[in-house]
């Protein structure tokens, strides 16, 4: 399978297509910092990284801001060669589905999971995505995660621009 990467960032109300070479990338710093390189004037830059009906993640820099990671899932995309760079998602706490809790004998008990993506899912929010809406993408059409990304980039202003890429 094979993956796909595009970098793209903002320019006042529309989109530009940035040359960064994304699997370079060893750490989400060193993504972070690539992605900081290409930016203007503090606008928003996204990696799109899609690996083929598995799974995609957006990672998203504003200015000086700590870098933001949402992955669709995180259990397939720790396997890839782009796990460790992706791997900060795991640290956003998601909310209480996957929190620990006592069973009868007070003993703790794992939750168990719920959902295979991890990260932020208001990173988009606003863009125009909000959280709630990539959640249900995901949960929706998880198995294609080139629809949502579609979907998502129709919405957020770069849907054509993707594709073009593709």
């Amino acid at each position: 399978m094979a993956y796909f990467t595009a970098v793209l960032a903002r320019v006042g109300s529309s989109w530009k297509a940035r040359d960064v070479e994304v699997s370079d990338a060893v750490t989400l710093d060193d993504l972070a910092d690539a992605l900081r390189a290409v930016a203007v004037d503090d606008q928003p830059v996204l990696a799109v990284v899609e690996h083929e009906d598995d799974w995609f993640a957006l990672v998203r820099v504003d200015g000086e801001d700590d870098p933001r990671v949402f992955v669709s899932d995180l259990f397939a995309a720790s396997r890839s060669s782009y796990g460790e760079v992706l791997a900060p998602a795991a640290e956003t706490d998601p909310g209480s589905d996957d929190e620990d809790a006592d069973d009868e004998d007070g003993e703790d008990v794992k939750a168990p999971a719920v959902t295979a993506w991890a990260g932020e899912t208001d990173l988009l929010d606003d863009l125009g995505v909000s959280g709630r809406s990539l959640r249900r993408l995901v949960e929706d059409q998880g198995d294609d995660p080139g629809s949502v990304l579609a979907e998502v980039g129709d919405t957020v202003g770069f849907g054509e621009m993707l594709e073009a890429l593709r």
